[in-house]
């Protein structure tokens, strides 16, 4: 079920009210009205009852009383038949015109009763009722569109804009900057102070949390790159010694995991550094024909000669960047790709130039990626649905470091459909501004 905003709960909650006053105050302004007319006609009939007691003693002198205009608008009819006890008013409507109608018991001096009939024309009064009723529905539809719009202002001034700002000041909120990007309690509504003294105490623990977690990273896997590099490194010379045919396959399954858990390491603690704000790249001129032929003669030999370079149609211009991560990019992609493009088929490296960025290609022909997790799979620790059926064990996280190292570079990766079918993995890098140059 969608919830309505609540601005416009609250608007047409508010407004209800308002119409339900206005409803309220109308029908009890008619009660009145209809009170105060059945009042004036039950003095008025009470005054007529002592005058005519008054002035006609017995039956004779009465007749000529009741055939006198008393009033234009006044009927009186006598009856022989005693009445017990006074009707109350009764509004009758007869044609355009109503009548009030009671019946008084009346006792004259000689000791006779009769039945006093009393009508009173309320035509005018009637009138006048109505013509106010409507005149009063017609100030409340008006009051009540100048309150509706009274509420929006106030709604808005007072409800939406504070929520809009405090929305604002928690999706400024980095990571890296919980411990004191607070939000100021004494600065919100005061509504909005407990939600924001909430958020920070939320942001606190959380900060706690991070730094922990950030450290624990960094701390272990600056404590494993020794042990692995030694690992590797004593691999590596037992390999070159004769006379250990038998263990040259243990030996070599040790050097290359111990190769693995490095790079795997030198990711954490890229990770590590993003997160802390300590990452720093250098921003240098790049020939991407000399970089490309750098990353297919140190990758090329270990993917059994899989990895395919292509040469540019064109030259191409100079970009920049940082040397040394744009290779730690170029192999996390080319050993991707390896991974997902079934053998003996290739993996092709290739570089064109797009509008003011130079875009290196690192094309497979393995199953590719579906366009809805194109952005999914540069996240950490997320793979792509390709890689149930894979027997890649990948950690995850090298995609999302070869995102935060391009964007560190002023650059950016994305993944599109290869023209052969499979994944084409793009690394986007910002072209080298020529130097203007000064006539003397």
């Amino acid at each position: 079920m969608r919830i309505s905003p609540l601005r416009l709960w609250l608007q047409s909650t508010s407004l209800l009210a308002v119409l339900a006053g206005y409803s309220l105050l109308l029908l009890f302004n008619q009660g009145m009205a209809g009170l105060q007319r059945r009042l004036a006609y039950e003095r008025l009939v009470s005054d007529l009852v002592v005058e005519l007691r008054a002035r006609a003693p017995n039956a004779n002198q009465l007749e000529p009383l009741l055939r006198q205009a008393l009033l234009p608008s006044l009927r009186l009819q006598l009856l022989s038949v005693a009445s017990a006890k006074a009707d109350s008013p009764v509004l009758q409507q007869r044609g355009a015109q109503g009548w009030l109608s009671s019946a008084q018991p009346l006792q004259l001096a000689d000791g006779s009763n009769f039945t006093l009939v009393v009508e009173q024309n309320v035509t005018a009064s009637v009138q006048q009722e109505s013509m106010a009723f409507w005149l009063l529905v017609v100030a409340a539809g008006v009051s009540s569109l100048f309150t509706s719009g009274l509420l929006r202002l106030v709604l808005q001034r007072g409800l939406v804009q504070p929520l809009q700002e405090f929305t604002t000041q928690l999706s400024a909120t980095q990571a890296s900057s919980l411990a004191w990007d607070q939000i100021p309690v004494a600065e919100q509504p005061e509504e909005l102070q407990p939600i924001a003294l909430a958020f920070n105490n939320l942001q606190q623990r959380l900060s706690v949390s991070w730094e922990r977690q950030r450290s624990f990273v960094d701390g272990v896997a600056h404590e494993l790159r020794t042990p692995i590099t030694l690992i590797s490194g004593h691999a590596q010379r037992l390999l070159r010694q004769p006379g250990l045919a038998a263990t040259a396959p243990s030996l070599r399954l040790i050097e290359q995991e111990a190769q693995r858990m490095a790079s795997l390491m030198s990711d954490l603690l890229d990770l590590a550094r993003q997160d802390s704000g300590r990452l720093q790249l250098r921003r240098l001129p790049i020939v991407v024909d000399e970089a490309m032929v750098q990353a297919y003669e140190r990758l090329a030999p270990s993917s059994g000669w899989r990895l395919h370079l292509d040469t540019p149609a064109a030259e191409l211009p100079v970009a920049i960047g940082d040397p040394e991560r744009l290779q730690q990019c170029l192999a996390a992609l080319i050993e991707n790709a390896l991974h997902y493009s079934p053998t003996p088929r290739p993996v092709s490296l290739a570089a064109d130039q797009q509008g003011d960025s130079l875009v290196l290609h690192v094309c497979d022909q393995g199953p590719g990626v579906e366009a809805g997790e194109r952005e999914a799979i540069f996240e950490r620790f997320a793979r792509g649905s390709a890689s149930i059926n894979s027997s890649n064990r990948g950690s995850g996280i090298g995609l999302a470091v070869v995102r935060l190292l391009m964007e560190a570079m002023g650059g950016s990766v994305q993944v599109a459909d290869a023209p052969g079918g499979g994944a084409d993995f793009q690394l986007h890098l910002p072209l080298a501004r020529p130097l203007a140059v000064v006539s003397a």
